[in-house]
């Protein structure tokens, strides 16, 4: 199944294998695009975020933030003025909005019959786009609008309600009493729950400072690290569902057995975050968007959250360019061969599942977990094995 049209090598690959109507094999091929450390080597920083601008694969002003505060770091720098932080919180907020609607009006909609909503998109996508010198009244009007988005169209049935719903016939019905958005997890709900993923589901990836990933990864990452990211030993997924898993609401739906749905859920509750970043950037009670720390001298390390989870850089500088540059996006964790996305794939599912249901299901999981490139999923059909006469 192609969910965007895409050719050439920039296309993440997705093959499963099916064997007596169950999921037996999964492999995914993430293409070096994934990874844009390497095109920035050699470039000044300032350059290096012009180019990232332009080319990253995706969310590019978090990845131009990255090398930059990196770089800043690695130099021994002092960290930008507040007004600075304060003007990139609303940037990077205002991009993650801008990745998370897109996914919310456009591509979860066609899955259940509905159109999708290009014009609504494209009003929030031209004003979405902000930079240092967007005001901070223009930010906040439009920081407004989108929780308006969010209280209309997915979770009015619950502020209307004081107590948790009990069950998830009750978490739908407050779905349905939203709008559109609201009836598309509806809709996802209903399909049923999956048996857990064995052995366990995933860990979820806490938000770390950029001082915290160099101390717990040293002052350069190993290649491994890079392709193939672990933490303490592990597999992690990171993103919405990693942040927000200790909602009440998003817990429910974990403990039902509804991942896929909680994913969703999940980001409806992250866009209205970003909104509000938008509006009061840098509150005590949130970790700011993006960090950066000295590894060591001539080394920085930033973390940045992006839509798809924690984007990761270690920036050597030398003679004022970059020497070299690694930066770990968020699909290399949950598209990791042990990570969310495979595991999830593996899943029994509680009611028998024909090859299209199989496919659509292992579609709807790809982009639950927000791949940063177009992608192709295939299910291929083990041959039977012929009877014993």
């Amino acid at each position: 199944m192609d969910t965007h049209d895409a050719a050439g090598e920039d296309l993440i690959r997705i093959r499963a294998t099916r064997s007596g109507g169950v999921i037996s094999k999964v492999a995914i091929d993430l293409p070096q695009r994934a990874w844009m450390g390497n095109s920035v080597i050699g470039l000044t920083p300032d350059a290096a975020a012009g180019l990232l601008l332009e080319q990253a694969s995706h969310s590019p002003r978090a990845h131009a933030c990255a090398v930059c505060l990196a770089a800043a770091a690695a130099e021994g720098q002092p960290a930008p003025g507040l007004d600075s932080q304060i003007a990139t919180e609303r940037t990077l907020a205002a991009e993650a909005a801008d990745s998370h609607l897109r996914r919310l009006l456009i591509d979860w909609p066609p899955y259940f019959g509905f159109e999708p909503r290009y014009s609504h998109f494209a009003e929030f996508h031209r004003r979405l786009t902000l930079n240092n010198d967007t005001s901070a009244e223009a930010a906040f009007v439009l920081g407004g609008e989108i929780l308006d988005l969010v209280a209309r169209e997915m979770l009015a049935g619950f502020f209307n309600q004081i107590r948790m719903p009990h069950g998830i016939g009750e978490f739908i019905e407050r779905l349905n009493a939203g709008g559109s958005l609201g009836t598309v997890l509806g809709e996802l709900i209903a399909l049923g729950a999956s048996a857990p993923p064995k052995p366990r589901p995933v860990p979820l990836l806490g938000t770390l400072s950029a001082a915290a990933w160099a101390n717990e990864i040293g002052s350069w990452p190993p290649a491994a690290f890079v392709t193939r990211p672990t933490y303490q030993g592990e597999a992690a997924e990171t993103g919405p569902l990693a942040r927000h898993a200790a909602s009440p609401l998003v817990r429910l739906l974990l403990e039902r057995g509804h991942r896929l749905s909680a994913r969703l859920f999940a980001k409806a509750i992250e866009v209205g975050d970003c909104a509000s970043r938008m509006r009061y950037p840098f509150t005590d009670d949130v970790a700011p968007l993006a960090d950066a720390a000295q590894a060591t001298p001539g080394v920085g390390v930033a973390r940045v959250e992006t839509a798809r989870g924690v984007l990761l850089a270690w920036v050597r500088v030398a003679d004022g360019v970059i020497a070299d540059c690694a930066m770990i996006p968020a699909g290399a964790w949950n598209f990791h061969p042990e990570g969310a996305f495979c595991r999830e794939a593996l899943c029994a599912t509680l009611a028998p599942e024909d090859h299209d249901a199989a496919l659509r299901r292992l579609s709807m999981l790809a982009v639950a977990c927000d791949p940063s490139l177009p992608y192709r999923v295939e299910l291929h059909e083990e041959p039977r094995g012929r009877k014993r006469a």
